[in-house]
Parts: structure tokens; sequence; C-alpha cells
């Protein structure tokens, strides 16, 4: 099985992050990996057997069977995300999309007896992309939330929920949500952050008579890690494996508010709602990897195995 890389913005290596360097360029290039140099480029430990794992798959036939014709006739899945949100999806110094979702991508691909394309998108527009059925799916770490769900079906295989990053030594003292009031709050365009976080984080504060929340929404993470790291924004709220990442990474940059927890999701694989042979493939997939094991190895490799579900399920209440 392969995986081929489009489009990929050339930024976000570990060397880059280590020293404060995360924003993107505006230089795309086309970059193909046969999978064993992406892991190693995401770091020597974190990641670290994740794609190996991936690599390792072999076809299941109860999943395969489920695999819609016309895909298994092309044998490749288009895939989309937006490779600005590690640790789940970034790139590599050679422009590879890496992390965690690209490594269980390939290995619920693998399950199918498919192979994949991942292609780089703008997050605020992926969901259109996907309505559009110019993708056949998007990993990109979206929360299921009824609001898409109307507008796509979701597949979980993770937990996740909002943290609070903000720069090292905490200099505004941010320790709840109400510390956040006056001050300036980063999010990125699109998330379930910008969506109803800061909005609920407005909410808190008007409830407790304090000043409200200056949001600053911004295209793409990396925007919103450097407005939080030049002192533009006084925090951001993010996907909480996100945070843990960047705090671990750059504690000379970034600190995380511990006692900040909003609104714990599930969060999962996108198709459109006419897919629906491919949605309980999906499905069957990641219940194949958590049996044999697969799905908690490459969890563990990126250091997540605390986000780690049960069961996949197609369109979770919430």
């Amino acid at each position: 099985m392969n995986m081929t890389f489009r489009n990929s913005c050339l930024a976000v290596t570990a060397l880059a992050l280590m020293t404060g360097a995360t924003a993107c360029t505006n230089t795309e290039s086309a970059a193909s990996s046969g999978g064993e140099g992406a892991s190693q480029a995401a770091g020597p430990v974190l990641g670290a057997g994740g794609q190996e794992a991936a690599q390792a798959v072999e076809e299941d036939p109860a999943v395969s069977a489920l695999v819609p014709q016309d895909l298994k006739d092309k044998g490749t899945m288009e895939l989309v995300t937006d490779p600005t949100y590690a640790p789940i999806d970034f790139t590599d110094d050679k422009g590879n999309i890496v992390g965690l979702e690209p490594d269980m991508a390939l290995a619920a691909a693998k399950k199918m007896g498919l192979d994949i394309t991942i292609n780089k998108g703008d997050f605020n527009g992926i969901l259109a992309g996907i309505e559009a059925e110019r993708y056949d799916a998007s990993w990109a770490a979206f929360s299921i939330t009824p609001e898409r769900q109307e507008r796509v079906t979701m597949v979980s295989y993770m937990q996740g929920g909002t943290s609070v990053m903000v720069k090292k030594d905490n200099p505004e003292s941010i320790a709840g949500v109400l510390d956040l009031c006056g001050k300036t709050v980063a999010a990125q365009t699109g998330t379930t952050q910008a969506l109803t976080v800061l909005p609920g984080f407005q909410e808190e504060c008007k409830k407790a008579g304090k000043e409200e929340v200056t949001e600053l929404v911004l295209p793409q993470q990396d925007n919103v890690n450097q407005a939080v790291a030049t002192g533009r924004a006084a925090a951001m709220a993010a996907d909480g494996a996100l945070i843990a990442y960047y705090s671990q990474l750059q504690p000379d940059v970034f600190a995380a508010v511990e006692d900040i927890l909003v609104e714990p999701s599930l969060a999962g694989v996108v198709v459109n709602q006419k897919d629906k042979e491919l949605a309980d493939a999906f499905k069957a997939a990641i219940d194949s990897l958590i049996a044999d094991g697969t799905y908690t190895e490459i969890m563990e490799a990126w250091s997540l195995g605390n986000t780690a579900v049960e069961a996949s399920e197609i369109n979770p209440a919430k």
C-alpha cells in the first residue's frame, strides 16, 4: 500500500518547532513518501513506530467487503487535511504530511485494501469539499458536533476536548475561564473553539459581570500559535492533544493551563452523507485496528493513548 502527499506546506518540522519557527510559508510543493521517512521526520521519539505499525497492517476481508465498488475499482482514496495541527496533522521538513491521523488513515485504508492520497486543504473549507465530492474522506481532527453531522457523516476514532495555552510563565496569571475576561484569546477559523468555545467564554464573562473576551480568529493553527508566542493574544483555545504537544515540545515558549478543560467530545473521520457504505467500512476498519492492537500502538506512538476509544461509532450522539 502506498501513501501519496499533495500540496504540502513546507513547514512545522520538529526542529523548527524547537526554535519557535512555526509559521507556514506561501510556497506549496508536491511530495511523495513511502512512509518510513515520514515517521523519522516526525521526531526521534514522538510518533516513532506509528508509521511502521500502519505499514504493517494487512487487508481484512470483512472490512474490504464493505468498501464501495467504485472505490475498489479506483484503488485509492482521496483524503484531505489541514496539516497545521500537530501532533494530529502536520508537515515534516520534506513536505510530507505526518502525525497521528496520517498514520491512522493509512492503517484504516490498508484494512480496506486501498491506497491513499492525502491532499492539503484549508480547514474552513474541508467540509464543503467533502459535500462537493472532491474528496472521499477527511481526517482533520474534526470534533463531532450536531451542526457538522447535519452536513456530513462522522465516524469516531478518538476522544478530544478543548484546552487553553498561554505564553511561558503565564504572565497574565490565567488559571480559569474567568481569567480570560478582558483579554485576547485566539482560535483557528472554523474549529469548535472558534465556533462554540470562544462564544461560551464570552457568555461566562457576561454572567460574571466582567469584560468581554476579545476573540482573535485566524486562518491557520500556526497563526494562532504565533499570536500567543508574540504576545498578540494572551491565550489560545485548541484541542487538548495539540496543547499538550506544544507545551511539552516548546516549554520555553508555551505553557498549558491545566485547570481549563472545555467541552469533552469525540473526534472523527468525515465522509459525504451519501457514502453510507464508506462510513460502514471506516467503522469496521477502526474496530479491526482496535481488535488487533494496531490502533493502540499508533495512539501510543503519538503519546495520545489517553484519548483512545473502545469502539468506533457512526454519527454518535453528542
